[in-house]
């Protein structure tokens, strides 16, 4: 990056445009050092972006962890207890290091990523509350100290970052909301099915008697409740109408509102997360190709309907026209409008012309013959 090669831009200047988080800058230099000075490449861009995702779905992960277990709900995730305490004090001991090693942040970095992988992947039979929180901890305390976390500092208490927590009004509600939502969805994709009997949203109810005034969360909960209770009296096939509203609770309800409930494979519950840059690019992308996809498909039906336009005309009438004043049996011109005959150049096009619209015809023919 060079001022004469006019691609030069100063931090301000990056950060003005709207090209970089704070965060995600200071994560770039992390990653490359500061006594060789770095080149910002592609690469290096998608490291960085690789290692804010990773760190950001680790933080939203033990949270949404951490918040069920406040709420004494039941939580499929385990930890072995042993395993991450070793990984912790490795890591702990190597960063500090790699900091004691002429502040070799890439080193640094890369061990606190590593402790995210072992967390990640550790045998979940048992879990250990406490060893979760002082891995998710430690982790803070490195992102503050790095300056990841604006002006927190290391001793803070908070687990996690700024911008992975949904807001504190919407707390007693989403947690429960999503309670219910993860059993009805659970009950109704059982070999069983779920039945109106099956429907319990006491939970929702009582909280709605005792929260009433925290929009728009109590209007979410509201109508979801509503629907939910009126398909339960209903004594119909249930099943695929309530599995709907729970996508729409997820997809526009909640989505409008910056909050996204992440669906898990088994019984595991719906991890409970902002609606991050990256989910709205996911979701922009998946919008284009259903776009695309549509567009695709209304070309098609606009060739065949032109197609079939065109081929209602008889190859034998399509020259009989006001540019023409003779034509043979099978409908050729043979003079033009003024009384000259058809030169044989024209007459060999007129002919191709002519025999790509008898196919036309042939085939428009046949479906109409197969429709009737």
């Amino acid at each position: 990056m060079s001022k004469s090669l006019k691609n030069f831009t100063t931090i301000r200047e990056a950060l003005e445009r709207g090209d970089w988080t704070p965060r995600a800058l200071r994560i770039v230099f992390l990653l490359g050092g500061w006594k060789e000075g770095i080149e910002i490449t592609d690469d290096l861009v998608k490291a960085g972006s690789a290692w804010e995702d990773k760190v950001n779905n680790f933080f939203i992960n033990v949270n949404d962890l951490l918040e069920r277990q406040a709420d004494n709900s039941p939580s499929g995730d385990r930890i072995d207890s042993q395993k991450l305490a070793e990984a912790l004090g490795k890591a702990q001991l190597e960063t500090y290091n790699a900091l004691c090693d002429s502040f070799n942040t890439p080193s640094a970095m890369t061990k606190i990523s590593e402790l995210i992988s072992t967390y990640n992947t550790a045998d979940k039979s048992q879990r250990d509350e406490q060893r979760t929180k002082d891995v998710a901890k430690w982790v803070t305390s490195m992102v503050n100290i790095f300056g990841l976390n604006g002006s927190a500092s290391a001793a803070d208490s908070t687990i996690g970052w700024s911008g992975i927590s949904i807001p504190e009004a919407a707390v007693p509600f989403i947690y429960p909301l999503s309670e219910v939502r993860d059993e009805l969805r659970r009950k109704t994709r059982s070999a069983k099915g779920i039945t109106p009997t099956d429907i319990n949203t006491q939970q929702l109810h009582e909280l709605l008697s005792t929260h009433n005034e925290a929009e728009p969360y109590t209007s979410i909960v509201s109508n979801f409740v509503k629907e939910i209770d009126a398909l339960a009296a209903s004594n119909t096939n249930i099943s695929r109408d309530i599995l709907q509203r729970c996508d729409r609770l997820r997809d526009v309800d909640l989505w409008n509102h910056g909050i996204y409930l992440e669906d898990r494979e088994g019984d595991q519950p719906a991890l409970v997360r902002l609606v991050s840059r990256e989910l709205l690019a996911a979701r922009h992308e998946k919008e284009d190709r259903e776009r695309q996809k549509q567009k695709a498909k209304v070309d098609r039906e606009k060739e065949v309907a032109f197609k079939a336009e065109k081929g209602s005309l008889s190859h034998l009438d399509m020259f009989r026209t006001k540019e023409y004043s003779a034509w043979d049996a099978d409908g050729l011109p043979t003079m033009d409008a003024s009384g000259e005959e058809i030169t044989k150049s024209r007459s060999k096009k007129l002919r191709k012309d002519w025999e790509r619209q008898k196919k036309l015809h042939d085939a428009w023919s046949k479906s109409q013959s197969i429709v009737t």
